[in-house]
Parts: structure tokens; sequence; C-alpha cells
């Protein structure tokens, strides 16, 4: 790849797998927090940081917003969704009758898979518009070929009498036998 191309996908992919750690390590803290903290205090915390995670999200929608960046936007649904998330997790434990812990390490692992899924996307691409980039094709193909209109040959009067004298010829052959 080539070194600004390559130096722009390396770093989105560090930071999607940065990301993944993080949210694994917060879920883990999460499990840790549940099995030695009251139910009561544990809520309160995880209404806290739902809480951040939302002014987080609004934050990065304001400054895709601002910016007009989809990359940002993208990055503000995602915390969106990790917030949703977070606040409905005890209720979804509740209602199902899961268990918390467990539900708090499938849901880690979830996010997780989707930011290496991301990464791998992200190297993908990246790829593509490096070997997009060595290709010369497009620059043979940028000029366009004529296209000719396909149009009926006009009669002269010549031809037409031609063709006449022709299948009159041709019926009088026809006629005989």
């Amino acid at each position: 790849m080539g070194k600004e191309l390559k130096d722009k996908y390396i770093n989105e992919i560090y930071f999607n797998i940065i990301k993944a750690i993080i949210i694994i390590a917060y879920f883990f803290a999460f499990n840790l927090l549940y099995a030695k903290v009251e139910k009561n205090v544990c809520d309160a915390l995880i209404d806290l940081i739902t809480m951040a995670f939302l002014f987080i999200t609004i934050f990065l929608f304001e400054k895709a917003y601002k910016k007009d960046s989809g990359d940002l936007a993208v990055q503000g649904i995602e915390m969106l969704v990790l917030s949703i998330h977070s606040l409905s997790v005890r209720y979804i434990t509740e209602k199902f009758n899961l268990s918390f812990q467990n539900y708090l390490l499938t849901s880690s692992y979830v996010f997780a898979i989707y930011y290496i899924l991301k990464a791998i996307v992200i190297y993908t691409k990246g790829k593509k518009e490096d070997l997009d980039k060595l290709s010369d094709i497009k620059e043979i193909v940028k000029d366009e070929p004529i296209k000719k209109k396909a149009t009926k040959k006009k009669i002269t009067k010549k031809e037409n009498v031609k063709k006449e004298t022709k299948t009159t010829k041709h019926e009088d052959t026809t006629k005989k036998d």
C-alpha cells in the first residue's frame, strides 16, 4: 500500500480494535461490579455511565453534523447503541430471567466481533483502493468510444429500379416452372 494510504487505514483499524478492547473491559468491569456491590449501587452506576455515553453520543452527532463527517456519525450511532444496551441490560435480564453476568459476557463478545469485522472491512477497503490506484484501466477507458446510431439506408431511384427488375425477372422464372 501507499505510505499515506496505509497509515490512514492502519490507524482506523487500530482505533476500532482499541474500541473493542475498551468495550470488553467495560463489560468485564460491570460483571465484577455486579458480583461485589449491592444491586441499588450497581443500578445507579449503570444509569450514570449510560448518561455519560448519551452525552458523548450527542457530542459526536453535533461534531459530525458540523464537519459533515459520515465516520463521526457512525461512531455516534455506535455509542448510541452502546448506551441503549447499557440502559436496557437490567430490564432484559429481569424480563427474560437471564443471568446478568452471562448476558454481559455475551454482549461484550457481540460488540467485540462487530468492531473486529469493521476493522476487516476497513482493511479490505484500503487494499481495494490501493489496487485501484495501481491499475491504469480507468485512464484507458476514460475516453468513451463514440456510439453510432443505427439508421436505415436511403434507397436511391437507381437502386430501386434495379431491385424492381430483379424481382420481376425472379417472378418470370418462377411462373415458367
